[in-house]
């Protein structure tokens, strides 16, 4: 999980030691921030980004086939594709188990690390995510990306708000603000909510409207079969 704390120094956590270019992306978060604000990378978020760009050759490439610049630049995208073959675990375990996806389905890794939900269904999601440990921990891996990607944003966010700061009164609101929109960020970064086949992070989501973004438009499952019947009733 991403944390926020007053300290310039990473904990360790229950992961092993990430890759060169791991660490480069979990320093690049605070090192703009300065000693007040300090994002930690979970172990969840370390295991993951030291895999994805691991060197593959003695060329020094990544999984992904780019060099270490690349694979930094290339973060959003990799969060993307794990987020999206996820999903589409997810929903094809719960239809095997007669759970209908018609409803979103928020799902929260506990402090204990469970999977909890408060759906319907929520005895048979949970005995599913306890049934395979493996699924948890897909889970507790893309939910700590996406809780990376948020804290890129606010970063991003900060470094503009700080530039255009006139005074030290205004750059000490921008780090409040940075640090606030952190803290909420990590409160969120464990849950995220399957809907129409896709999972969206809670905290990526509190940061777009913090930031005043405005999300793209992302089609779903069921507006891609109504696009497809529309098709083939014309054709």
């Amino acid at each position: 999980m991403t944390t926020v704390s007053t300290s310039t120094t990473q904990s360790s956590g229950r992961g092993g030691t990430p890759s060169k270019t791991a660490a480069k992306l979990a320093a690049s978060f605070s090192a703009a921030a300065g000693a007040a604000v300090t994002v930690d990378l979970g172990a969840a978020a370390r295991r993951t980004l030291a895999a994805l760009v691991a060197p593959s050759s003695a060329s020094g490439t990544d999984a992904t086939g780019q060099d270490e610049g690349g694979a930094v630049k290339s973060f959003d995208a990799l969060v993307s594709e794990r987020t999206k073959a996820l999903s589409e675990r997810l929903s094809e375990a719960l239809a095997r188990r007669g759970i209908p996806l018609d409803e979103p389905i928020t799902l929260t890794l506990d402090s204990l690390g469970t999977v909890t939900t408060d759906s319907p269904y929520k005895t048979r999601i949970e005995k599913m995510f306890a049934d395979d440990p493996e699924l948890v921990k897909a889970f507790e891996d893309v939910a700590s990306l996406n809780a990376m990607q948020a804290a890129r944003k606010a970063l991003d966010a900060f470094e503009q708000e700080r530039r255009a700061a006139k005074d030290d009164d205004a750059r000490d609101a921008a780090q409040g603000l940075y640090t606030a929109r952190m803290v909420q960020s990590q409160a969120l970064s464990d849950t995220m909510t399957l809907e129409d086949g896709k999972l969206r992070s809670a905290s990526v989501a509190f940061m777009t409207k913090s930031l005043g973004e405005i999300a793209p438009p992302e089609v779903g499952t069921k507006a891609e079969r109504a696009t497809a019947q529309r098709v083939s009733l014309t054709v």
